[in-house]
C-alpha cells in the first residue's frame, strides 16, 4: 500500500522553481524530531516507506521527497548543467526545509541520495544534527586530480579482451533512456529483474574489496555496474531475470510495490533522472564543485550503512576507507545489513531501523 495511516503525500508549491512532491510522516513537529530521507535510482520517495512507518512510531517526523526529475517532482525540470547542478539539488533541499519551517534535520540518503546528503551536509552544516548515508561512501569533495578518472577507467574497459564499459558512463547517454522505456521485455519485467539483480536474491552478489581501480580489477564487478560493451541497461538485465518462483518468494518488492515504480517512470520518463549521472560525470559540473573550496571533511555525526551483497560499497576501490577515516571527523561506525542487497531500506526496513535507532542514541 502506497500511504497506510502513518504516511500521507502533499505536493509543496514553489521549491526552488518546481512543485515538489513529498511523503511525511503524520507526526507533529517538535526540535530535533525530524528525518529527511533522499532517495537514489531508480527510486522515487516510495522506497523510504517501510523505514518511514516503523521511525513514525517512534515519534519521528519524516519526510521524504521526490527528487527534481524523479516522479511528480518533474514536471517543471528541463534537462540542464545549472538544473541538475549539486548546487542546485542542495538547493532543493534546502528551499524544502524553508518552506515546511524546519531548521534541524537528521538527513539519511541511500545510493545518489548520499551523494545530494553528503554535499549538503558539507554546504548546509548547521542543519544537520546527524548523516547517515546509505549503499554509496562518500570521500570528500571532487579533487582536481580525479576529474577525468571515470572516463579514462571507461576508455580502458574497451581496451579488455572482452570489451566493457561503466554503468555511470552509460547512463549518462540519451539512449540510456530510450533502451529502457522501449525495452522488448516491457518496463515491468526490467524494473522487476534491475531490482533483483542488485538486491541479496541475486546469489552472486558476494562482493568483497578491489585492489584498484584498473579496468581488469573493476571488469570483477557484476554487469549491472561494468557492462558488455555491445549491450544496453535492458538487454543486461534481461540476461539476469528471476525465476517465476524467485519472483513468488519476493516479499520485499511485492507485484504492488513494482507497479507503483512502473507506473511512475511509464508516466514521467527516465530521462531527467538519468541526466543526474551526465551532470555529475561533466567536467563542467566538476569544476564548479572544486571552485566552492570546501571541506574535506564533516564534523557532524555520521554512519555508513549497506546490504551485505551490495556492490555499491566497493564500487570505487578506497572510497569507504577514505570516507571513514576522512570524510567522517564524528564517525559512529559501518554496519554491513545481513540478507540485504543495494535496496537495504526496503530488502531489511526492521534491521536499518534498529541500526539508525541505535545511532540516535549516541549522538
Amino acid at each position: 500500500m502506497l500511504y497506510n495511516k502513518e504516511i500521507r503525500s502533499r505536493i509543496i508549491k514553489k521549491v526552488n522553481g518546481i512543485d515538489m512532491k513529498i511523503l511525511e510522516t503524520k507526526v507533529e513537529k517538535k526540535d530535533n524530531n525530524t528525518i529527511l530521507l533522499l532517495h537514489g535510482f531508480p527510486e522515487i520517495s516510495y522506497s523510504f516507506r517501510h523505514l518511514m512507518s516503523l521511525l513514525a512510531k517512534s515519534g519521528y517526523y519524516c519526510v521524504a521527497p521526490d527528487q527534481r526529475g524523479y516522479g511528480a517532482s518533474s514536471k517543471l525540470t528541463t534537462a540542464s548543467l545549472n538544473e541538475y547542478s549539486i548546487i542546485n539539488l542542495t538547493k532543493d533541499i534546502s528551499y524544502l526545509l524553508k518552506k515546511l519551517c524546519i531548521k534541524k534535520i537528521h538527513l539519511i540518503g541511500h545510493d545518489f541520495g548520499a551523494y545530494v546528503s553528503s554535499y549538503f551536509t558539507l554546504l548546509h552544516p548547521d542543519n544537520l544534527l546527524s548523516l547517515t548515508l546509505m549503499s554509496m561512501p562518500f570521500s570528500g569533495p571532487v579533487k582536481k586530480k580525479n576529474i577525468d578518472q571515470l572516463k579514462k577507467l571507461n576508455v580502458k574497459l574497451r581496451h579488455l579482451k572482452e570489451k566493457r564499459k561503466h554503468y555511470q558512463c552509460y547512463f549518462s547517454k540519451k539512449n540510456a533512456a530510450i533502451n529502457i522505456l522501449n525495452c522488448k521485455q516491457g518496463l515491468t519485467n526490467f524494473f522487476r529483474g534491475y531490482f533483483y539483480f542488485k538486491s541479496y536474491d541475486y546469489k552472486l552478489n558476494r562482493p568483497f574489496k578491489l585492489n584498484s581501480i584498473s579496468a581488469k580489477e573493476m571488469a570483477k564487478m557484476p554487469e549491472y555496474y561494468i557492462m558488455k560493451y555491445h549491450l544496453g541497461m535492458a538487454q543486461t538485465i534481461e540476461r539476469f531475470m528471476p525465476s517465476k518462483n524467485e519472483i513468488n518468494k519476493c516479499k520485499w518488492l511485492t507485484n504492488n510495490d513494482l507497479r507503483v515504480y512502473v507506473n511512475y517512470f511509464r508516466k514521467y520518463g527516465l530521462e531527467n533522472p538519468l541526466y543526474w549521472y551526465k551532470v555529475m560525470l561533466s567536467k563542467k559540473e566538476k569544476n564548479k564543485i572544486i571552485k566552492l573550496e570546501l571541506p574535506k571533511y564533516t564534523n557532524v555525526p555520521s554512519i555508513y550503512l549497506s546490504g551485505e551483497a551490495d556492490w555499491g560499497t566497493f564500487q570505487k576501490p578506497g572510497e569507504k576507507e577514505k570516507m571513514e577515516s576522512i570524510f567522517f571527523n564524528n564517525f559512529f561506525g559501518t554496519k554491513l545489513i545481513k540478507k540485504a542487497g543495494h535496496w537495504v531500506q526496503q530488502e531489511q526496513p526492521f534491521m536499518t531501523y534498529n541500526t539508525i535507532m541505535k545511532f540516535y542514541k549516541k549522538i
